[in-house]
């Protein structure tokens, strides 16, 4: 069998060496052909079940891979094939990015057999994750996250530590999205290390700046650094008004080195697909393409919701991709699959324009609180200038910082006890005044209809019991959802609840769910995560 990457000699060696590949290459390439032909017969479930079946397939060769990697590495030489490291060698044999080459070299280092001097197996750096990998349980990205994470644990932490952290963060990983593997791994490592590290130097302020210059066309150059206050303020009043819902996370550290216990590739993907739908968004809002799906074919968010779908049904402690954009979690766990009320691009450029317009006129209340940032933060951890709170769109800053620079006009903290669920505040007014605005966003951090990642800014204040049938404005009756999902209330029979913990949720129409269950956001199940980690 011809195929670019093999010669007719290397498919006979091949044959006789693995002999399981080049019948499964064979089968695949049938299915791929009739595909291609529309001679395969298929509907939609049944294009999901395949679907589901390549991402199957995908996990266990990633696995394999990994293990031929790890067995090149202890009995092979890349210099007498010409290239300096096994790194190299991948990268040119198979014409790979340079971040794909080291994410398949570190997964093969981190997750592949070892074997010591003299000669005896060694058990992978880390063995859960590895684990995990293998059984298709982690995905690329969340295997990068957590070991990310354990990067970041003191050196002087004791193996038994280490490996119970590495064992909380992938027991939890399927439950939760990958950015919230850092705030459960942020909570983490409060209890290891309390003290934290040791303090820094003043810094001098002199290094920072703001440089503008103005270019012929009458356009203007800006660019400069921030500190930690002044940054978190100014990207407070951008996201309040002119931040995408789309949010980018850098998954690597500040040197980019690559993770110590899985591969990297992760979050280089998420920030080329973050850039890739910021393309769409000025394709599609410049006339250029007509619309556009929110999930862009082939991102990872896209895949992982086509397959989510594929598991509607399924329990979270079941699922193995974690909780991608469009799917929401009951109650129970068990996912649901909502991005057909997700809208296009297209609907969320209008939706956004609209919801500008609206506040123009700052006579209504609900046009925006004055606070520049909203700060969640512990009554205890602010008292003892310790720990970190968290602002709307999930950004931790140093308490420390905080009370530095930060207890001005400027900032709302939300101080919560540790038993604190929900607070009290009420207006007898129709619009939620600014302070209520404020700790919606602390408690809401976005549009809560599930799978929804629209930021605070561009939300609207929804009464759970409309107003005109005798709901008041009160905190546990009001709950932050986006132009889209707002206006999709009146139009179908979804409608938002409060759950009697104190979580916002959203009931579907029969055509989703012929139980109407309540569907939360996962946010909220990474929030009950980590306030259970130590119960």
């Amino acid at each position: 069998m011809a195929h670019p990457l093999l010669t007719d000699q290397a498919w006979r060696d091949l044959a006789r060496t693995a002999p399981e590949l080049t019948a499964s290459i064979e089968c695949l390439e049938h299915l791929k052909n009739e595909l291609r032909s529309f001679d395969r017969p298929m509907g939609p479930e049944e294009a999901l079940l395949v679907i589901d079946g390549v991402e199957t397939a995908t996990r266990v060769l990633e696995g394999v891979s990994a293990l031929a990697l790890s067995v090149f590495d202890r009995c092979g030489t890349p210099t007498d094939l010409g290239a300096k490291t096994t790194k190299a060698l991948v990268q040119n044999r198979h014409q790979l990015t340079g971040a794909e080459a080291t994410r398949r070299t570190e997964l093969a280092k981190n997750i592949g057999g070892q074997v010591s001097m003299s000669g005896q197996a060694v058990e992978p750096l880390c063995p859960v994750v590895a684990e995990s990998v293998h059984a298709g349980v982690l995905s690329a990205g969340q295997a990068g996250v957590i070991g990310e994470c354990l990067q970041k644990l003191p050196t002087w932490v004791s193996p038994q530590v280490r490996a119970e952290t590495e064992k909380t963060l992938v027991e939890h990983a399927p439950q939760v999205r990958v950015t919230d593997l850092r705030v459960i791994f942020t909570r983490l490592l409060e209890e290891i290390d309390p003290d934290g590290q040791e303090p820094a130097d003043a810094v001098d302020r002199s290094r920072y700046r703001v440089n503008l210059r103005a270019r012929r066309n009458g356009d203007w150059d800006l660019s400069g650094l921030l500190d930690a206050i002044t940054g978190g303020v100014l990207h407070g009043l951008l996201t309040s008004r002119i931040q995408t819902a789309e949010k980018t996370n850098d998954s690597n550290g500040a040197d980019g080195s690559p993770s110590e216990c899985a591969a990297v590739g992760g979050a280089a993907d998420a920030e080329s697909a973050g850039q890739e739908m910021l393309e769409i968004f000025d394709a599609v809002l410049s006339g250029d393409r007509y619309d556009a799906p929110l999930l862009p074919a082939g991102s990872p968010d896209a895949t992982d919701a086509t397959d989510a779908a594929g598991r509607a049904g399924s329990t979270l402690a079941d699922d193995s991709a974690g909780v991608p954009g469009g799917v929401g979690v009951r109650a129970d766990g068990t996912l649901v699959d909502v991005r057909a009320e997700q809208g296009s691009v297209k609907n969320q450029i209008y939706e956004r324009f609209a919801t500008l317009m609206s506040r123009i006129d700052m006579t209504r209340v609900a046009a925006g609180a004055p606070y520049a940032l909203v700060v969640t933060a512990k009554a205890e951890d602010l008292a003892n200038q310790k720990g970190a709170g968290v602002t709307g769109v999930e950004t931790p800053v140093p308490i420390s910082e905080l009370v530095a620079g930060g207890l001005n006009g400027a900032v709302f903290f939300h101080l919560m006890s540790r038993q604190a669920k929900t607070v009290q505040v009420a207006t007898e007014k129709r619009f939620a005044n600014a302070r209520q605005i404020a700790i919606l966003t602390a408690r809401d951090q976005g549009c809560t209809f599930p799978g929804c990642e629209t930021p605070p800014g561009w939300c609207d204040v929804h009464h759970i019991v409309p107003w005109s049938e005798g709901g008041l404005t009160d905190v546990n009756n009001l709950t932050l959802a986006c132009g889209r999902h707002h206006h999709l209330i009146d139009k179908s029979d979804w409608y938002a609840v409060m759950l009697v913990d104190g979580r916002p949720a959203w009931v579907p129409p029969a055509s989703v769910d012929p139980a109407r269950e309540p569907i939360l956001h996962a946010r909220f199940i990474a929030r009950e995560i980590i306030d259970t980690l130590f119960d």
